[in-house]
C-alpha cells in the first residue's frame, strides 16, 4: 500500500507541466536511447563457489617396498610419467624365478609332441600300441596345460614389477606429499596428490528450490575477482547434502587467468523465467525519493516516469510502472537530465 501511495505521489510530480520543472532556455540535453523490451527473466541468487581441478587424484602404492624417489611438491608431471619408484628387487626376482620355470615344461611339450607325430604314423601302419599313443597325447596336453599357469603367474609377475613404478594417471602438478624417499609403504598407503590445473571449473552448491531450475548445459554467469564470464553447467548432482540440504553443480568456463582455489560467485535461478517489460540496468536513475526512468516523449523532451525494480538478469531490470514496450528510453546522459528538458539522440558514447 505504501509503494502505492508513492507511486501516486510520484505520478503527480512528473505530470506537472514541463516548463514549471525545467527552466526556460535550457539547452537540449546529449542522451543515448534504448527501447523498453519484452523479454523472459527468471530470478536469480548469487552462491559462493571454488575453482577445482576437474582431475584431482591421490596417487596410492599398489605394491609394498621402500619408496626410492618421490616428486616434490610443484613439480609439474606429464600423463604417464613417473611421480615414485619402490624398490622391485624382490619382484624382479621373483619373476626371473618364473621365466626359468617356463622354458624346461616348454621343451617336454615339444618332445611329447614329435612323440605324438612319430606315434601317430607307426599307428596307421598297425606298428604299434593304441594305448602308447593315448599316454603320449596325455602326457603332452598335461604339460601344455602347466606351461599355460606358469604363463599367467608370469604375466602377474610382470605388472607386479611394472606397478613398482608409479605413473601419473593425467597430466598435472603435484600439490600434496605424503610420503618421502626412504620411507616404506603397504598396498593401498597414498603417496602423491596431483591435480590438472590446466583444466578447471567451477564447483558450487544450490539450494533445493533451485534444483529444478537448473540443468546440463545451461549458461550462468560467475563473477570472479576481474569480472564476470559465462560458464556452462557440465552435471548437476541430483544428491543432497544430508546437513546443508544444498546439491551440487560443476561449470566448465573458460578463463585460464582463475587458478584452482579462486572464490567466485555463481548466479543461479531459483523460479521459471516469467515474461516482463525490462530496460536496461543504465536506464535506472536511483534517488533518495525511489528509482526513476527518463522516458522521450512524442515532443522529443525527457518525461521523468517513477518505476519499481522488479527481477533482473546482467544487463536489463524489469520495471513496473508505466512503461510499454518499445517506449525509448535515456541509458546514457540521464544523470544531469531534468524532467521536460529538450533532448538531442546520438549513438556514441556521451560524456
Amino acid at each position: 500500500m505504501i509503494n502505492k501511495i508513492i507511486y501516486f505521489l510520484l505520478f503527480q510530480l512528473v505530470s506537472i507541466p514541463s516548463f514549471v520543472l525545467a527552466r526556460e532556455g535550457m539547452p537540449a540535453a546529449i542522451v543515448q536511447v534504448e527501447d523498453a523490451i519484452n523479454i523472459d527473466i527468471a530470478p536469480v541468487v548469487s552462491v559462493t563457489g571454488t575453482v577445482i581441478g576437474r582431475f584431482d587424484s591421490k596417487i596410492a602404492a599398489e605394491v609394498e617396498g621402500t619408496l626410492e624417489t618421490v616428486l616434490e611438491v610443484g613439480d609439474r608431471i606429464e600423463m604417464n610419467g613417473v611421480v615414485a619408484k619402490i624398490d622391485n628387487t624382490k619382484y624382479l626376482l621373483a619373476l626371473n624365478q618364473i621365466q626359468t620355470e617356463v622354458r624346461p615344461i616348454e621343451t617336454m611339450v615339444d618332445f611329447f609332441q614329435r612323440e605324438t607325430n612319430r606315434l601317430e604314423i607307426l599307428a596307421k601302419q598297425n606298428n604299434t600300441a593304441k594305448n602308447k599313443l593315448d599316454q603320449t597325447q596325455t602326457s603332452r596336453d598335461e604339460l601344455i596345460a602347466k606351461v599355460r599357469i606358469v604363463k599367467a603367474k608370469l604375466a602377474i609377475a610382470r605388472d607386479i614389477l611394472q606397478r613398482a613404478t608409479v605413473r601419473a594417471p593425467f597430466s598435472g602438478v603435484v600439490i600434496e606429499r605424503f610420503k618421502s624417499s626412504g620411507e616404506r609403504v603397504n598396498v593401498g598407503d597414498q603417496i602423491i596428490r596431483i591435480m590438472d590445473t590446466e583444466r578447471v571449473e567451477v564447483q558450487a552448491r544450490i539450494q533445493q528450490v533451485s534444483f529444478p531450475h537448473v540443468k546440463k548445459a545451461d549458461k550462468l554467469k560467475i563473477k570472479g575477482p576481474a569480472g564476470e564470464i559465462i560458464g556452462v553447467v557440465r552435471t548437476v548432482i541430483p544428491v543432497g547434502d544430508d546437513v546443508s540440504r544444498l546439491y551440487e553443480i560443476r561449470v566448465e568456463f573458460d578463463n585460464n587467468n582463475w587458478l584452482a582455489g579462486t572464490a567466485v560467485e555463481v548466479v543461479i535461478p531459483v523460479k521459471n523465467k516469467q515474461n516482463v517489460i525490462a530496460v536496461s540496468r543504465d536506464a535506472l536513475v536511483i534517488r533518495q525519493t525511489g528509482v526513476f526512468i527518463y522516458r522521450i516523449n512524442n515532443e522529443d523532451k525527457a518525461e521523468l516516469v517513477p518505476i519499481i525494480i522488479g527481477i533482473s538478469n546482467s544487463s536489463h531490470v524489469q520495471v513496473i510502472g508505466n512503461v510499454k514496450e518499445n517506449d525509448k528510453i535515456v541509458v546514457r546522459g540521464n544523470e544531469r537530465l531534468r524532467p521536460g528538458q529538450a533532448i538531442k539522440i546520438i549513438s556514441g558514447t556521451v560524456r
